[in-house]
């Protein structure tokens, strides 16, 4: 078994705490409120903002194209791959408009503690680690399991009388787009699996983004509008 497989197969405990995660299996269910979905909407922008910042991060710190490449391509995928209208930042905009959020107020709502501590742990390792860490963070620790998730949340959004298809494109289209991009991920980590340290640099960083994202569901669910 290569470490990839392997990898994956010890991180699958830590994504099933994700996946089954008491707030996911609320918007699985459908019957949000609409106060419910506007705190899901407004706090999730937080990551959804800066996650673009993150692959830009960690491409500025590779040092050779092809490893860069596959970064590059899901940077460029995140801007619309060059309409703007198509940027997945504009999708979730639209997300919100129909939750009645004007996306230019954002600032005005304030943050959970936990969504701004994993925001910008995620931000600090992406920014000022090694790139093989956050290759980690960002491949094993997040495309990895990214389909299964906006599949769910998807899903359960779909159901909610509030919201239509058109306005859950932004959910929709990583759905078969983050597969793709976990897999050429994975091709540009090859190289670097044979060194022991580097191994252990994804295995940290794939540990960290997943811990990151359970915080951010835990302070969801401790502080839902009830």
């Amino acid at each position: 078994m290569n470490f990839i497989k392997k990898l994956e197969k010890e991180l699958k405990p830590e994504i099933d705490i994700i996946l089954s995660h008491p707030f996911l299996k609320r918007i699985e269910k459908g019957d949000m409120s609409f106060e419910q979905l506007q705190y899901f909407a407004i706090e999730y922008a937080e990551y959804c903002y800066h996650f673009p910042r993150f692959l830009a991060f960690t491409a500025g710190n590779i040092p050779d194209d092809l490893t860069r490449m596959p970064i590059i391509e899901n940077l460029w995928e995140e801007h619309g791959s060059g309409k703007y209208s198509g940027s997945h930042r504009q999708l979730y905009n639209k997300f919100l408009e129909a939750l009645d959020i004007d996306p230019r107020t954002l600032d005005k709502h304030p943050k959970l503690p936990d969504t701004i501590t994993c925001v910008q742990t995620l931000l600090d390792m992406c920014k000022n680690d090694h790139f093989v860490k956050s290759l980690g963070a960002l491949g094993p620790g997040t495309e990895f399991f990214t389909n299964d998730e906006y599949d769910l949340i998807f899903k359960g959004l779909d159901k909610s009388p509030y919201l239509t298809q058109r306005e859950l494109r932004f959910w929709k289209a990583h759905i078969s787009l983050d597969v793709e991009h976990y897999s050429e991920m994975v091709e540009a980590l090859y190289p670097y699996i044979h060194d022991e340290n580097n191994c252990k640099l994804i295995k940290e960083g794939a540990l960290k983004a997943i811990r990151m994202e359970q915080l951010f569901w835990d302070g969801l669910e401790r502080n839902i509008p009830v």
